[in-house]
């Protein structure tokens, strides 16, 4: 698929399933976006020309390529480059909305809001926004969110306890969506 430092070739539309851009640090790998249908991949290779992560699936998906010279070429503002606009501005406010909830976020408050923006993702493509299949290990989901394994299984565990959440294997069905999203804006 893309690895780190690839050469920036053009952008990937996410048509089918999920993928995982992950970067490669000296000891670890450090898991920095999921992408699901209707995701933009490679915002982050334009301006280096060159892929800052390994973009891998986690289950089998379709993707789209739009060379770069392609969109470069664009000089009127067709409908096509007007919804391109529009993907690559919500891509970069997902991207913000996430890193302000990493950063300095009580383990809590990073576990639901991680599980109120897969519900927002999912109803945006017309499906069920409270129950849904995450093919990404519980292990990957702590890893993109900064945090322990253990840390994030005991988080999901405690929200099931409080009838928040239903969690059985990688289907998740949240229960109190209210009350998840109030722990999400703590």
């Amino acid at each position: 698929m893309i690895n780190q430092g690839d050469p920036f070739e053009g952008l990937y539309i996410v048509h089918c399933g999920m993928l995982k851009q992950s970067y490669q640090r000296r000891y670890d790998e450090l898991i920095t976006h999921f992408f699901l249908p209707g995701d933009v991949i490679g915002l982050d290779a334009i301006g280096y020309r060159c892929y800052a992560g390994t973009v891998a699936t986690v289950e089998t998906s379709g993707l789209r390529l739009i060379p770069f010279r392609c969109i470069e070429d664009l000089s009127s503002p067709e409908a096509r480059l007007k919804e391109l606009i529009c993907c690559l501005s919500e891509a970069m406010h997902d991207e913000h909305t996430r890193l302000w909830q990493i950063l300095n976020q009580p383990s809590d408050v990073k576990v639901a809001g991680f599980f109120i923006t897969m519900s927002y993702k999912f109803r945006n493509q017309g499906c069920s926004p409270h129950s849904f299949r995450l093919p990404m290990s519980r292990q990957e989901i702590a890893n993109y969110l900064c945090m322990a394994s253990e840390t994030a299984c005991r988080i999901i565990k405690r929200f099931q306890k409080q009838g928040l959440l239903s969690a059985r294997g990688h289907e998740y069905c949240i229960l109190d969506p209210e009350g998840l999203t109030s722990i999400a804006e703590q």
